[in-house]
């Protein structure tokens, strides 16, 4: 339940290997209040020119919502894709942990609504969704969470809504494959979980999410590992 960008920043970032230091939602929470106001400097305001697939897949969840629906951006962070699903004519509302996070959000994106909330308790009506997407928000979550997450994914969905999931592939995700100790010039503490594709589209589709595509894209630049993208579908 965290707020990743769409792609590693290696110059801003270092991790190290997994040392087990004290997870949970507290420490996502407060590592993203701290970087807020750096990693939108950093990062920037809108999708970056250069992410051809990333803006290709949210192209195509986009084009698959029913006409008019709104799409929840859980875990918006600082509601870059937000502002650029918005931009697309899509109606948005974002949701986030970090109320750092959220203020630049609301300043950057004032065409965007958003609310402060827990991916594993969302503050949303049962239904209410077009779409959901969690975009790299998983990736400093445990198995249990992204369960309980997957489980709220399909409660806000409206039948036939579309979910699309951005993450790191990696062999195994019950445990981080790192932690991510600096980042956009602060100290953060933060695991970092790469899953592999298949164990993904099997725990989504417990909750009734059924797989229509899926991306793989080759690391670029100095990405450790590949990134995933997944669209689905709550049963109708």
């Amino acid at each position: 339940m965290s707020f990743p960008p769409p792609r590693d920043l290696a110059p801003a970032e270092k991790t190290i290997a997994s040392r087990r230091p004290p997870e949970g939602g507290a420490a996502v929470r407060g590592s993203y209040d701290t970087v807020a106001e750096s990693y939108a400097e950093l990062i920037g305001r809108g999708m970056e020119p250069e992410a051809v697939w990333e803006r290709g897949v949210l192209g195509v969840f986009a084009e698959s919502l029913a006409p008019g629906g709104t799409v929840g951006d859980l875990g918006c962070g600082t509601g870059r894709v937000a502002g650029y699903l918005r931009g697309l004519g899509v109606s948005v509302v974002g949701v986030d942990l970090s109320p750092g996070m959220l203020r630049v959000a609301a300043r950057d994106h004032r065409e965007v609504a958003f609310a402060a909330g827990d991916m594993t308790r969302l503050p949303l009506a049962s239904g209410v969704l077009a779409g959901a997407l969690a975009w790299y928000s998983t990736v400093h979550s445990s198995h249990d969470d992204v369960a309980a997450m997957a489980g709220e994914f399909a409660r806000v969905l409206a039948p036939g809504g579309v979910l699309c999931v951005a993450f790191k592939v990696g062999p195994d995700g019950s445990e981080p494959a790192a932690w991510l100790q600096h980042a956009y010039g602060h100290t953060v503490r933060l695991p970092v979980y790469r899953r592999p594709v298949d164990d993904l589209c099997a725990l989504l589709a417990r909750h009734g999410l059924a797989e229509t595509a899926r991306v793989v894209r080759q690391p670029e630049d100095r990405e450790p590992t590949p990134q995933g993208f997944l669209l689905l579908r709550r049963a109708a």
